[in-house]
């Protein structure tokens, strides 16, 4: 399993590929143009459309760079966009250059976790410095794709390989993607138009309800709660801060708002975290959720990055079983027991 490289390894590969970003031009046919399947797919508001349509008609070419690598496909497609298919778009409409044959794109070389690097997090960068609509959910969609596009059989793409490549930590790519399993339809809808800020649709990931979590949603959209009012009704056993008594004379130490870090490890760790403490004594666990065993893989990981008094971690590994196949299935593969069917 590839490892998390450091924050300053990742900002020090991003600055490398952006300043080594030199593409050249050249005239592509464009029936062999196609746009990058798992490149972000921002959404252009009708005006800013027509600007850049009157903008390209003015340069006889894309308003914009358009980013593209070499490519080979049984489409007879020998180029793909990987940035920049909204300028494409523009100069190709019909109000400008709708039956331009050949189309001057900025060609560059690279492999595939470049491609993924410039198609993903490069162009949602671009896309938000020149205003077009994207939110997390677009990234998010565009990241799954990736996965899926580059894998194969015995080599797949996993989270913490895509978030490599595109020089962000994993724990950040975990929490996107879970916002496509996590949320209701509406609530999407309401993280892509911008009406519902990321961290409260974070937040609404643990609520049970799929009908509470789009009322909730909707409520939150409209300005009618804090964050932190949101995050206490999803979060029912939500603590207030607490204090630790300390020897006359000095200030008293905030253990901390048990709310505040659970949402801070969820987020660190990718998965949902509860932070359960008992009495003044403080005796409690941290209870960190898996769903699976690359998860599970990856959770131990971070936790040997960060975890450096190894006796602080004891406790126990619970593995639940949904249904009678679930808990075949698991015990058999576990070794307890070589009868397939348990009666």
């Amino acid at each position: 399993m590839q490892g998390q490289p450091s924050r300053a390894s990742n900002n020090d590969r991003k600055s490398r590929l952006i300043r080594l970003l030199a593409p050249a031009v050249q005239t592509i046919a464009r029936d062999q143009i196609r746009r990058a399947p798992y490149a972000v797919n921002a959404d252009v508001p009708h005006a800013q459309h027509n600007a850049m349509v009157d903008h390209a008609l003015e340069l006889g070419g894309p308003p914009g760079p358009v980013i593209a690598r070499k490519i080979s496909t049984e489409e007879g497609h020998t180029v793909e966009v990987l940035c920049g298919w909204e300028r494409l778009e523009a100069f190709t409409h019909k109000d400008a250059y709708p039956r331009a044959s050949a189309i001057p794109l900025g060609i560059i070389d690279c492999n595939a976790s470049e491609a993924a690097f410039y198609a993903i997090e490069y162009a949602y960068q671009d896309q938000k410095a020149a205003g077009l609509n994207t939110s997390p959910l677009l990234y998010a969609t565009a990241a799954q794709t990736a996965i899926e596009h580059f894998s194969k059989p015995g080599d797949p793409w996993k989270i913490q390989t895509l978030a490599n490549a595109l020089c962000i930590n994993r724990t950040t790519l975990s929490n996107r993607l879970r916002l496509l399993r996590g949320l209701q339809p509406r609530t999407r809808e309401l993280l892509q138009q911008g009406l519902l800020k990321a961290q409260d649709a974070k937040t609404l990931l643990a609520e049970r309800s799929p009908e509470r979590q789009e009322r909730l949603a909707a409520q939150a959209s409209k300005g009618m709660m804090s964050t932190r009012a949101l995050y206490k009704l999803v979060h029912p056993d939500y603590e207030p801060p607490q204090t630790i008594a300390s020897p006359r004379g000095q200030k008293k130490q905030r253990l901390g708002d048990l709310g505040a870090m659970e949402q801070t490890l969820s987020e660190n760790y990718g998965t949902a975290t509860t932070i359960a403490m008992e009495g003044k004594q403080h005796k409690g666990y941290v209870d960190m959720a898996f769903h699976s065993l690359s998860e599970l893989k990856g959770l131990l990981e971070q936790l040997d990055k960060r975890i450096d008094t190894d006796p602080l971690l004891k406790g126990t590994l619970t593995m639940k079983m949904d249904n009678k196949r679930e808990a075949n299935a698991l015990l058999l593969e576990l070794g307890a027991n070589s009868d397939p069917d348990l009666s």
